[in-house]
């Protein structure tokens, strides 16, 4: 059994994307986030240590909070902890934080004697987190705080101990929870039953790995709900240890290490106001509106945004910007050009070569490319485009950068064809088409082998505010498929007109 509707299918069968359902909020109807990756929860978890914690901030737990309780709350047939080892990325503004510290506090407050040691980034981090939930706690009037070493006697509420770095909260129970900073020196010698590693997309190089080794053995000798607990929004680079847990979770190799992400797919457009409100629980529970993310939007550009607020890793030359299944799947016969069509040139910075590409879509919506000529050098393709481009009455786009622009120019002085020239905006936005139309199985090609190739070495370059087609990180030249986005751009901005054709390509 599953929970409602946490689980509906996916490649693996303990790691799904739930349904994108919709909710009633404040008399709207709105699109309610889903997490793209999350583990097998029961359905019948006890959340109450949860929202114990809930009560203690004088809050109440939003859906996606609810998520993160059962996560973290989930016990196998034995009664100890569903997943040893939990991994969680939320967008900023999305109470991931404060999910896991209600599961937490909550814990201290119903388990005599628990222990919880909790890092960030840097001590002062960590120590800002604690202080702003025992803030909280406090307003509730929840908490008490103290300047003494020893617990008070006969006080029957948690105290807060401030420490310079080492703050604390301990509970009449027994039970405390710290603050160290990410120094594994910091904590030899202590023993906790959680440990809770916050902002850790900020942990670089090795040193979340060298932390990892230092803090894992306090769990030792803590019993079977010992739990380590990792969360996020994404680093600078796709490497070090909170990647390499989200890699290890979302492949679901281990049965142990439980996973809760939200975040958006490579292929996803960061402009599209629908992946916002698909991948952000702030929207739909009524914690960050729309118009909020729109300011962020604003100041941080795409790129900042993509990675705050939909947890989407910065590409690198590692990033494939096409997924060559998709790529495969999307192969088909080739057909003979329809009555309309687009078509673009580019040419590879270095003028070693270049590419003319035919681009259409059927009644369906399916964009169908083609590659009209892939050859070295560039002095073919100025005649070869106005060819084609007065014979069957089409615009030729392209973009107006280097190589480009002089062949549009030769192609404007042999007159009679009309040039569709293009910029920064529009090869971005070429590139974010073709690769949402392969994700959504609405691309076809014709498998032919300099685009392929294209596809297959294609990377991820970042632009000013948005991301495109990467020359210089790419492994095979690119002008193939950079003329194939730009070809489907140019055919969904032109009007149609009845005329019959066949294949031109060579």
């Amino acid at each position: 059994m599953v929970s409602d509707g946490l689980l509906s299918g996916g490649t693996d069968p303990r790691l799904t994307s739930p349904p994108f359902v919709r909710v009633v909020s404040a008399g709207q109807s709105v699109a309610e986030a889903a997490p793209r990756f999350v583990s097998p929860i029961p359905d019948d978890v006890d959340i109450s240590a949860a929202e114990v914690g809930a009560r203690l901030l004088g809050l109440e737990l939003l859906p996606q909070g609810v998520r993160e309780a059962q996560l973290l709350e989930a016990r196998n047939a034995e009664g100890g902890a569903s997943f040893s080892s939990v991994v969680i990325q939320m967008p900023r503004r999305s109470t991931k934080t404060t999910a896991i510290w209600a599961t937490i506090l909550g814990r201290a407050a119903t388990r005599e004697g628990y222990r919880c040691v909790v890092t960030a980034q840097s001590g002062y981090i960590a120590s800002r987190i604690l202080l702003e939930h025992a803030e909280r706690m406090l307003r509730a009037g929840n908490l008490v705080e103290s300047r003494e070493v020893r617990f008070q006697d006969g006080v029957d509420k948690p105290v807060l101990f401030r420490s310079g770095g080492r703050e604390r909260i301990d509970f009449p129970n027994g039970s405390r929870v710290w603050v160290v900073p990410p120094d594994p020196g910091s904590v030899r010698s202590a023993a906790a039953d959680d440990i809770v590693i916050d902002e850790a997309g900020e942990f670089e190089g090795d040193k979340g790995e060298q932390f990892m080794l230092g803090v894992l053995p306090l769990m030792d000798t803590r019993g079977p709900l010992a739990q380590l607990v990792v969360a996020g929004t994404p680093g600078r680079t796709r490497s070090g240890m909170f990647w390499g847990m989200l890699e290890d979770a979302r492949r679901g190799d281990d049965d142990e290490l439980g996973i809760l992400d939200y975040s958006a797919a490579d292929s996803d457009d960061p402009e599209d106001r629908a992946v916002w409100a698909r991948v952000h629980p702030g929207p739909s529970s009524g914690l960050t509106p729309m118009k909020v993310l729109e300011r962020r939007f604003a100041k941080l550009g795409a790129v900042g945004f993509a990675r705050e607020y939909l947890c989407m890793w910065p590409a690198d030359a590692s990033t494939s910007a096409i997924d060559m299944e998709s790529w495969a799947n999307a192969e088909v016969e080739r057909t003979a050009l329809p009555d309309r069509f687009g078509l673009a040139l580019d040419i590879a910075v270095d003028g070693s070569s270049a590419a003319l590409v035919a681009a259409w879509r059927d009644a369906d919506g399916v964009a169908y490319v083609e590659v009209v000529e892939h050859r070295m050098g560039v002095s073919w393709l100025a005649a070869k485009a106005h060819a084609m481009g007065k014979k069957y009455r089409v615009p030729v786009r392209y973009d107006d950068i280097g190589n480009n622009r002089n062949v549009a120019e030769e192609i404007d002085r042999r007159r009679g064809v009309r040039l569709a020239k293009g910029n920064l905006k529009d090869v971005a936005g070429a590139a974010q088409r073709l690769v949402s139309d392969l994700a959504e199985g609405r691309l076809r090609h014709f498998g032919q082998a300099s685009l392929t190739a294209a596809a297959e070495g294609a990377a991820w370059r970042q632009t000013e505010g948005a991301r495109a087609f990467g020359r210089n990180t790419s492994r095979h030249p690119i002008e193939p498929l950079v003329a194939a986005s730009l070809a489907i751009w140019q055919y969904d901005q032109q009007p149609a007109r009845p005329r019959v054709v066949s294949s031109y390509a060579s």
